[in-house]
């Protein structure tokens, strides 16, 4: 996946991904109207954008329904989709990255949802969950959120994976060791990180604290819409660095995702005002 830097700042849904069924949290009432996360859009849209136009009502009411649509069908809050459509592409649907390998495109990150597609000579997707699909089919909008959206749950159900170490005597009465994969419980981290990371939750480098970037746009997006932000107030994001406090979703820490959640904070109050959970009053970071 992608993430474009922040300078200051057909509707074809494409077939079902196999996912590892783990029971998914239950519906609540603490999703915006599909009228408020139009507007909702519009709005951040305006205030991320980084040399692109501003969208049209119209077409924030497409990208609306898309995200209403696909979060509705997997139980995955329109916050955290426009959390991930943010930090992947700064909501430029006509984002793209190209991977050269041997002097030939080897793959193409793209679309609001940063999708990765690794192309063949006749410009199909030959990987995993885009397998098939052609580039421009990904790149359209619509579907772009449609796949991205799945690949959340697709991880959130259960196609993370972690190691563990096991004993186990065998046949003989002996006592052996050995490793084996299981779905990641994600104990440590939040499940998207494995949107940028893939089956296995990297806890080293800069990438360890994906889930947290991801988190703090998530985090204000849902207080922009007034909506309950409680699922976020005890969640483990990442890895705790030595002699740090816990990174939360309440405080940004780069200067990237301060300046984003700054622009964020100036949107609305666009929905009806609901009860909400707070960490703590937002600092001005």
């Amino acid at each position: 996946m992608m993430a474009f830097p922040l300078a200051i700042p057909t509707q074809d849904v494409p077939p079902a991904m196999p996912v590892l069924h783990r029971e998914a949290p239950k519906p609540d009432a603490q999703f915006p109207t599909e009228s408020c996360l139009a507007n909702t859009i519009c709005e951040v849209k305006d205030r991320v954008r980084w040399r692109t136009r501003a969208w049209k009502p119209a077409f924030c009411e497409r990208i609306a329904h898309a995200v209403q649509e696909s979060s509705q069908r997997y139980n995955i809050r329109p916050s955290l989709i426009l959390a991930i459509m943010i930090n992947e592409s700064d909501m430029n649907e006509n984002a793209v990255r190209t991977t050269m390998k041997n002097g030939t495109v080897y793959a193409k990150d793209g679309g609001l949802m940063g999708i990765r597609c690794v192309v063949d000579g006749q410009g199909r997707c030959i990987n995993g969950h885009v397998r098939g699909m052609h580039w421009k089919k990904v790149m359209d909008p619509v579907t772009n959120i449609a796949i991205g959206v799945r690949e959340l749950a697709h991880y959130r159900d259960g196609g993370g994976i972690t190691n563990v170490t096991v004993r186990t005597r065998d046949s003989h009465g002996v006592l052996r060791t050995k490793v084996k994969r299981i779905s990641c419980p994600h104990k440590n981290h939040a499940y998207w990180a494995h949107y940028n990371h893939g089956p296995y939750y990297i806890d080293h480098g800069p990438a360890r604290h994906y889930p947290h970037r991801i988190a703090v746009l998530y985090y204000a997006l849902a207080r922009a819409m007034n909506m309950d932000t409680s699922a976020l107030t005890s969640m483990r994001l990442t890895v705790i660095d030595r002699g740090k406090r816990p990174r939360t979703a309440d405080r940004p820490v780069e200067a990237r995702y301060q300046k984003l959640c700054q622009a964020i904070r100036g949107v609305g109050p666009i929905c009806s005002p609901r009860t909400t959970a707070q960490l703590r009053p937002d600092s001005a970071d």
